[in-house]
């Protein structure tokens, strides 16, 4: 039978313990600026504007814009999920002062086992872009999400996606480079996708693309409507 680390995907693959030490200055700095024609800082503007004091991320990766954002609680519940143990624990560290709790789990697959309640905020930043598929099969993970909400549950993230954006060659060869090892499978992913994926399932849903980046956010309809 085949080891746990043997059947992860080939996105997370590349977040070893090394890989995790330079990703902020390689991913959040280098690529985000000059592949994808976005800013960290907007990202974590994002998260500011989304997030709440009972919060959970899924795809953690280094816990970036967590550690940027603030909360309006010093104590906020935080919830970190992640298919990849080493992006739980770097991220745990980064955020002790807030006590985070972790939970390994594939996003497409149901959230078992998660206890304290709804909450009130989810962010899938950086995840869309590294499953596989086109956004239609992706949205699933939107699903399994919404069975952590409640009604009024801020949904938020941001994903690389494949629109008619002005690619320096630069950029075109960072997508193809990431795309063929597999890091992320965003070839087919386009704003109008992502923008119907969440309109079926939420209300109050907005996508803002900067550069390659699309950031969007929903509401979590009551059960009335």
């Amino acid at each position: 039978m085949a080891s746990p680390r043997n059947r992860l995907p080939d996105s997370i693959k590349a977040y070893t313990k090394l890989g995790l030490r330079a990703y902020d200055w390689l991913v959040m700095g280098l690529f985000l600026k000059y592949a994808w024609d976005c800013n960290a800082d907007d990202l974590v503007e994002h998260y500011r504007q989304h997030v709440t004091s009972n919060h959970a991320d899924i795809g953690v990766g280094t816990g970036y814009c967590l550690d940027r954002c603030g909360f309006e609680s010093p104590s906020p519940r935080l919830v970190l999920i992640d298919l990849q143990a080493n992006c739980l624990q770097y991220t745990a560290r980064r955020l002790s002062r807030y006590r985070p709790a972790t939970y390994v789990r594939d996003v497409l697959h149901p959230m078992r086992e998660i206890p304290g309640g709804h909450f009130d905020s989810i962010a899938l930043g950086g995840v869309l872009h590294c499953l596989t598929g086109d956004l239609r099969e992706k949205g699933r993970a939107f699903d399994v999400i919404a069975t952590l909400a409640r009604g009024g549950t801020k949904i938020f993230g941001y994903s690389l996606v494949s629109d008619d954006v002005a690619l320096r060659p630069c950029s075109r060869m960072v997508h193809r480079l990431l795309n063929r090892l597999r890091v992320v499978d965003n070839s087919n992913d386009h704003l109008s996708d992502l923008r119907y994926e969440l309109s079926t399932r939420f209300i109050d849903c907005r996508v803002k693309p900067i550069g390659c980046m699309a950031l969007f956010s929903a509401v979590v309809p009551d059960a009335k409507q």
